[in-house]
């Protein structure tokens, strides 16, 4: 089951303690919710317009996915985390691709740095990198694979 979110609307303005967003959820390439969640600390919406119900796709997180630990208590995974996760993951990777207009993006020793640009051609701060670091992985220009390495680095962090 390929679960994924299109059409996102994020307000950062009125996402008080969680997200405010709203996104079309599809599942196997059907259009299967609408969700939403208002920003001020309560649930996520599932409004049902496919054949999948939250209940159907609840059970197939709950044996295919790991259960979320935290701290003194462990929680099985939902469609409420999984949408948690892929609206985190698309408002990380809108954020680094924004960066990646000013900024060198890479990939360290298991970290992701970025390096001013300050209207400095791109490869001069490439070259300057390489000079110091030359196994570093440059994000910039890069396939979808190195943007989602970085993604998966940053995403661990939080």
């Amino acid at each position: 089951m390929k679960i994924e979110l299109r059409r996102i609307t994020y307000s950062a303005a009125l996402s008080q303690e969680t997200s405010a967003y709203t996104a079309d959820i599809y599942v196997d390439g059907e259009l299967a919710f609408h969700a939403r969640n208002q920003g001020t600390g309560g649930a996520d919406f599932f409004h049902q317009v496919g054949r999948w119900t939250e209940a159907e796709v609840n059970a197939w997180l709950k044996a295919n996915r790991a259960p979320r630990t935290s701290d003194a208590f462990s929680y099985d995974h939902d469609l409420e985390t999984e949408i948690g996760d892929l609206l985190m993951r698309e408002l990380e990777g809108r954020r680094v691709k924004r960066l990646l207009k000013t900024n060198l993006v890479t990939v360290e020793h298991g970290q992701v740095f970025q390096y001013p640009l300050r209207k400095r051609p791109l490869e001069i701060v490439t070259r300057a990198v390489r000079a110091t670091n030359p196994a570093a992985i440059i994000v910039n220009g890069a396939s979808e694979d190195v943007l989602g390495q970085a993604l998966d680095i940053l995403l661990a962090s939080c």
